[in-house]
């Protein structure tokens, strides 16, 4: 009775589990089951043969009783065997994961017992998930003679565990597709405690981690999942980008060149690796990795091209990092990985098969620039645009680089055909602005970003900051008052400047006209008197349509207006006496 009940549960379990079918990506078998390849258990130690032939024959009617699995019928395991010229006895568990394989088995059992006395067995088996290759062991039971049916309730009644491990990571992988990850973690947990050498479940489990966001404990997974299986592709790829970027380099370099042993000579796996890497924040490895590719096949422009592409990226990542701190120059490492893309990318073009992308060829021009090699630079732009002339790219970094070596006529005109190629272009005329601008042609710029700017605020805000920047830097902080004054007001007649920017140029444009009055009253003439006033008073004007832009850099106006207001009396006195 207790065993009746004990298989119905099992069978309500089992329904339970595979009715997940949108869940379980298992191929089903006939009938709608799941195939089970159960072998005669292999004797071990000259074992009776006969005792595992009994035990695997109980165990096939249990499985049959099922409503979700069937055992596959031992006729057509002996055909099976039959046509790849095996043996029963030949099928230990390799083989029979083999077969189970090409007989559209989804799962096996293989299973051994050895007679350590005479009619006592002692019997070990294990499942196996064809699809998955991860396995679930059976508790080892030993057993009397005459106790297969013993034998074959106890696999029978630990294969309730199987289904409901399969059942959590089903799951598992459910909640995880939705990204619901509080609810995939506790499935996947759940089937862990089932079977916690279940190496598919703790990757699962390590990916989810990974999604959500939680790095340390995601490679704490990974790791379990490579002390189960060494070689497990995924994991070894997922831990050495998780350890990327966790800024653990070294670790990253060494999962990943695991990885690569297992796929020494494929360059495009080496390639995928460089570039995982790199995505993660290491280029440097990355270019470990490809040149260790190039030390084998020098000839390989997609690698050359790869190890220019993560050298260019190094560089500008250690410009970055370096910041306003090192001066505006191009630290050593840098120049020296941007040496490194260079000569990658040279020895790309030059190559009878190799073509370089428009991207790579713009990143060669911008390498001699930062190196500050301007002269071959303009020739590689100028090479570059005569073999691709409809490319905006190169035309706006051939520009630049006319720019750094001042010839601005040139750099102009690079734009134009820009604006030739794409009239419509972004940023080409405020690019031109800024050229103008850096040549001191401040008078040039406004019709040109009157125009640019127009019914975008967005472009109006750039703009009117690149002016300010230029009359801030180069006027005010010179004491230039009227270049100053001349580019906060070119700023201000930019259509649909926010708000608060055109209180940020009216208070350093009345700010200017306030110190270049007080420069010029001082021989407080008539003459000066008469000069200064306006100024003064227009910078009244000025400083009360500064809205809250004083405050917010610690300047208290309301001194300001004093200050202005007592000059202001000053100059009408002496205009007064002087009439």
């Amino acid at each position: 009775m207790v065993s009746r009940l004990k298989n119905m549960t099992i069978l309500a379990l089992a329904a339970l589990a595979f009715g997940q079918g949108e869940a379980l990506n298992a191929q089903e078998g006939a009938q709608g089951r799941f195939r089970v390849l159960i072998p005669n258990f292999q004797a071990l130690q000259d074992a009776d043969d006969g005792f595992g032939k009994d035990v695997a024959k109980e165990l096939r009617e249990l499985i049959n009783a099922l409503p979700t699995h069937q055992p596959v019928d031992e006729k057509e395991i002996k055909q099976a065997l039959k046509q790849f010229k095996l043996k029963m006895e030949d099928l230990d568990c390799i083989r029979t994961r083999q077969l189970a394989s090409q007989i559209n088995a989804q799962l096996a059992l293989c299973a051994t017992y050895t007679e350590p006395q005479d009619k006592e067995f002692v019997l070990n088996a294990e499942f196996w998930g064809i699809e998955t290759g991860e396995s679930f062991q059976v508790d080892e039971v030993a057993v009397a003679d005459r106790e297969e049916e013993r034998a074959a309730q106890h696999i029978f009644s630990q294969f309730d565990e199987y289904i409901q491990q399969i059942r959590f990571a089903a799951f598992c992988a459910d909640y995880a597709r939705s990204q619901q990850w509080d609810n995939a973690l506790e499935n996947c947990d759940n089937a862990l405690e089932l079977n916690p050498n279940a190496v598919g479940t703790r990757f699962q489990r390590g990916r989810i981690l990974f999604d959500a966001g939680r790095l340390e404990e995601s490679l704490v997974e990974l790791e379990r999942v490579l002390e189960l299986n060494p070689v497990h592709d995924d994991g070894l790829q997922l831990a050495g980008y998780v350890a990327a970027k966790l800024g653990r380099d070294d670790e990253a370099r060494a999962y990943y060149g695991q990885y690569l042993e297992l796929n020494p000579g494929d360059a495009s796996v080496r390639m995928k690796i460089a570039y995982d890497l790199a995505t993660a924040g290491d280029p440097v490895g990355a270019m470990q990795f490809i040149q260790v590719g190039l030390d084998v096949d020098g000839e390989n422009t997609a690698l050359w091209e790869q190890y220019g592409n993560f050298a260019f990226t190094a560089a500008a990542q250690i410009v970055e990092e370096a910041g306003p701190e090192n001066g505006g120059g191009v630290p050593p490492q840098a120049a020296e990985f941007y040496r490194e893309a260079i000569g990658a990318y040279d020895r790309v073009f030059a190559h009878p098969e190799g073509e370089l992308k428009v991207g790579q060829l713009r990143n060669s021009i911008a390498a001699h620039i930062q190196l500050e090699e301007l002269d071959i630079a303009v020739a590689k732009g100028e090479e570059y645009v005569a073999a691709h002339p409809e490319e905006v790219m190169l035309h706006l970094i051939l520009s630049d680089a006319h720019q750094r070596r001042g010839d601005i006529p040139a750099a102009l005109a690079a734009l134009d055909r820009v604006l030739e190629i794409d009239p419509a272009h972004p940023t080409a005329k405020l690019r031109k602005g800024q050229v103008l601008i850096q040549a001191g042609r401040i008078n040039e710029v406004g019709p040109l970003l009157r125009e640019a700017v127009a019914g975008d605020p967005q472009q109006a805000l750039q703009a009117a900051r690149l002016i300010f920047n230029d009359a801030y830097a180069n006027g005010y902080q010179k004491d230039r008052w009227q270049y100053a004054i001349t580019g906060f007001t070119v700023a201000k007649q930019l259509p649909d400047v926010p708000a608060d920017m055109v209180a940020q140029l009216n208070f350093w444009h009345g700010f200017s006209l306030y110190r270049l009055a007080m420069q010029e009253q001082e021989p407080q003439t008539l003459q000066t008197a008469q000069t200064s006033l306006a100024k003064f008073q227009e910078a009244v004007r000025l400083f009360e349509r500064s809205g809250n832009y004083p405050a917010s850099v610690n300047v208290n106006v309301d001194q300001l207006l004093g200050n202005a207001n007592t000059y202001i009396e000053i100059q009408e006195a002496i205009i007064k006496r002087g009439r």
